[in-house]
């Protein structure tokens, strides 16, 4: 049984992972390591990297798991990346315009502000039904408000400019956090939105079996 290790998105634990069903496979969900202020994307990639033991794994991220999933396979062998709902270039992310960015660069909000699921936030996720809002509302509220608010920082300094060849970007033409005009993605989940990897799940494992079903044959 293969191994495919799970980076979530911003702050969020393996929920998010539930409903994922891969064939033959085992998801290992990597924790958040401890952070350095300092620390940018590739840094605290690495960090991650050390976590898994195996020669060349096969990683799948989500949001900003996507992101260090980019980074990871740049450092070392994989033998496949998945990303979902996330971005393979710091050209792929949207612009959060000059308040949100100078409120994000200087961490003005407090922590405690990026653990409250207000009513906004679940839309803006793509959460309509009572059991999706409830799974983000649990992964917003259980999550560490200060591991999220120094990961917008480093998302805005982010300058990725390239990503090693086996890597696939699933996305969804409604995600309104990584909105699409930027995108280029290998697969796209119409009306799809950023939590799609929980609420459309049969449509995305189809797309990592047949990705891995390829791999393997080879």
């Amino acid at each position: 049984m293969q191994k495919i290790y799970c980076l979530s998105g911003l702050g969020a634990d393996e929920r998010i992972f539930s409903n994922i069903k891969i064939d033959n496979a085992e998801l290992i969900h990597l924790p958040w390591p401890a952070y350095d202020e300092h620390d940018e994307i590739p840094c605290y990639a690495q960090k991650m990297s050390s976590m898994i033991k195996d020669d060349n794994p096969i990683l799948l991220g989500v949001s900003f798991g996507g992101m260090l999933a980019v980074e990871i396979a740049k450092m070392r062998a994989v033998k496949k990346v998945i990303i979902v709902s996330s971005a393979k270039t710091g050209s792929e992310i949207p612009h959060f315009g000059k308040f949100m960015k100078f409120v994000v660069m200087k961490q003005i909000v407090p922590a405690s502000f990026y653990t409250w699921p207000n009513r906004f936030v679940l839309k803006l996720f793509g959460a309509t039904t009572d059991t999706e809002k409830e799974m983000l509302k649990g992964v917003f509220t259980s999550s560490d408000g200060h591991l999220v608010r120094w990961a917008m920082k480093a998302i805005q300094l982010w300058r990725n400019t390239t990503y090693p060849e086996p890597i696939v970007h699933i996305h969804g033409d409604a995600d309104k956090i990584i909105t699409p005009q930027y995108i280029h993605a290998n697969y796209w989940i119409k009306g799809g939105s950023h939590i799609m990897i929980y609420n459309r799940a049969a449509e995305i494992n189809a797309i990592i079996n047949k990705e891995l079903s390829n791999v393997n044959n080879l």
